[in-house]
């Protein structure tokens, strides 16, 4: 039946063909090459590779290289794997990003390799099986006697390890989730071999069996040391930094010893290979190392005691000569006098080392030096009472006033407030004022009415590069008054008076057109200008400070701005400014009554 079909369908195209009574004849040629097409079965495709590659295995060969603080892991990374993706590219992933990569190669030449991600990463378009080499480091950290490092592993089908170190004393090796370890030494050099599992982490760590040296070896040993000491001056309390550089020669040393004075508390001991840190009763502090420390070596103590007469100086112990530098700095407002020193001699503070000088931000006012004796150091400390410091300041008032002629007057002053600590603005206003609204940084806020005036809410300036910035505040309030007079009249404006001081006070006084000044008139706390001495500064608005504003009058404990965040907010009333003005100023207004007045001559239009 399939063949009649294919021979139907293939009837056009046959040229000699013809039909007669229900029949078609073919040539046998054409005949012969449609029944061939008919058996041709179509060709087969192969299924798509599941994954895109595979990572067949790999090899981590490591070794520790250096000493102490400069100590880290030197790694070797051999990875065999299969792209099965047959055609385009494709990634494999390799490393982590944990590693820092100093080579990667195939063959022999750079291997393109990129960070995606947290791996470095393979890039090729080739296919089938390949081979990369990689040459990595790794830090190593050290705590409690135990050094250790950790790697996550790229998922592979075996993975093994071979790691080595260099330690004349027995090394006790453990491997997480290892398997097959097998720890052997040849010599000063340890060795580990395992299996590593086919994903997670490769997380070793270990351990140096240090055994007890016996006495003559300790006292081959010759050590010299120079002591840093920074003490700082604080409230009720001195904070002690002393830096113990050692030099260790002839031979290694797993101990220090340093006496400090019975009375102080030891907040913390740091230096490289610590195994261990222990005071006794008598303030001796032994450090124990895991290995042993030979050349330069660093012992960080951090120390405390209250104030007394005299500073807490260390003494380093087991050593065949010290010298000391020691300076003072004084970190709240305290008076140092110094007494006369045993053992030191007072220096210039610039001869003190660069270390002490660079440790604190505070200026040191005392410094001495000491070499190899007992030192002590007479202090007195003077407090005295602080004084109170400007929190608030106004940069500038910025004040517009239009007078009506029926005599109502409309006034919108805007502050230019720096704010460290003041939770309102107190505003002492003018008798009989009708406030308006009111907004703080374009946020509009309640103000609230006490004895002292009205508070206006503040914001607490943010803080750039040890500078306070300046936020906005604006008020807008409404005064009744006598109609103007026709003919000759005078009049007078009064300003509020606020809590803090004010740098500038700028005021514009808008009169009906009909209205003209009478010269030499003018009287009141603020001078007459013809034009502002500088133009009126006042902060920007800038969407930041907005949204600052409305963060913080969200969160802030005082009521008013409480207030805020559940009632609906005051409307913004814009002064519509018009005829002719008269300009007034005043620099550096403290608590005083703010004030212009002038005589004019009105003379309205008849209606």
């Amino acid at each position: 039946m399939s063949l009649l079909i294919t021979l139907l369908l293939a009837l056009p195209l046959a040229s000699a063909a013809s039909v007669e009574n229900g029949s078609v004849t073919l040539p046998w040629q054409d005949f012969q090459s449609i029944y061939q097409k008919g058996q041709d079965k179509p060709p087969e495709v192969a299924p798509a590779s599941p994954r895109d590659y595979t990572l067949d295995n790999t090899a981590y060969t490591g070794q520790v290289l250096g000493q102490g603080d400069d100590a880290w892991a030197s790694f070797k990374l051999s990875v065999r794997g299969q792209v099965l993706k047959q055609k385009g590219w494709t990634l494999v992933p390799l490393l982590s990003t944990r590693a820092a990569l100093r080579k990667a190669t195939i063959a022999g030449k750079d291997a393109p390799i990129f960070v995606n991600g947290d791996y470095y990463t393979l890039v090729t378009n080739q296919t089938g099986t390949f081979t990369v080499d990689l040459e990595f480091g790794l830090s190593l950290s050290t705590a409690d006697g135990e050094t250790a490092l950790a790697l996550p592993l790229a998922p592979a089908g075996a993975s093994t390890l071979n790691f080595s170190l260099e330690s004349p004393e027995a090394v006790d090796f453990k491997l997480a989730n290892g398997r097959g370890q097998n720890v052997t030494r040849t010599g000063n050099t340890w060795r580990v071999d395992a299996a590593l599992p086919g994903t997670g982490s490769l997380a070793l760590s270990w351990r140096r069996d240090l055994p007890e040296q016996a006495a003559e070896q300790k006292q081959a040993a010759r050590i010299y040391a120079e002591s840093q000491l920074l003490v700082g001056v604080a409230e009720g309390v001195l904070q002690c930094n002393a830096v113990v550089e050692y030099t260790v020669l002839h031979q290694g040393v797993e101990t220090f010893r340093v006496q400090l004075p019975k009375d102080v508390t030891v907040l913390d001991v740091k230096g490289a290979g610590i195994r261990d840190w222990t005071t006794d009763a008598s303030g001796v502090i032994l450090v124990s190392l895991n290995y042993a420390a030979e050349g330069a070596y660093r012992l960080t103590i951090d120390y405390e005691r209250a104030i007394s007469a005299e500073l807490p100086v260390p003494r380093v112990l087991d050593v065949a000569r010290e010298s000391m530098f020691v300076g003072v700095d004084a970190r709240s407002a305290v008076e140092l006098v110094a007494g006369q020193a045993t053992g030191a001699v007072p220096i210039d503070v610039r001869e003190l080392p660069p270390a002490i000088l660079g440790r604190t931000d505070f200026p040191v006012l005392l410094a001495y030096k000491a070499r190899g004796s007992e030192v002590k150091i007479p202090l007195e400390v003077r407090t005295h009472p602080d004084v109170d410091m400007l929190v608030t300041l106004v940069d500038a008032a910025v004040a517009e006033v239009l007078v009506t002629p029926d005599g109502r007057r409309m006034v919108k002053v805007q502050y230019a407030v720096r704010n460290n600590r003041n939770q309102f603005l107190r505003l002492q206003m003018p008798e009989g004022a009708e406030i308006w609204s009111a907004s703080v940084g374009g946020k509009p806020v309640k103000v609230a009415r006490s004895n002292e005036g009205i508070l206006i809410p503040m914001l607490r300036s943010d803080s750039s590069s040890g500078a306070l910035s300046g936020f906005l505040v604006e008020l807008v309030y409404v005064e009744k008054g006598s109609p103007l007079t026709e003919g000759r009249g005078a009049l007078e404006v009064q300003l509020p008076t606020t809590n803090a001081p004010t740098s500038q006070v700028q005021l514009s006084i808008y009169m009906p057109s009909e209205a003209r000044y009478v010269k030499r008139s003018d009287e009141g706390s603020l001078r007459h200008v013809e034009w502002f001495s500088s133009a009126p500064s006042l902060p920007q608005l800038a969407p930041e400070v907005e949204a600052q504003a409305r963060r913080e009058m969200a969160v802030t404990g005082n009521a008013q701005a409480a207030t805020l965040a559940q009632g609906v907010d005051p409307v913004q009333v814009n002064i519509p400014l018009s005829g002719i003005v008269r300009y007034y100023e005043k620099t550096l207004a403290l608590d005083e009554k703010l004030s212009a007045s002038f005589e004019y001559i009105y003379k309205p239009k008849k209606k």
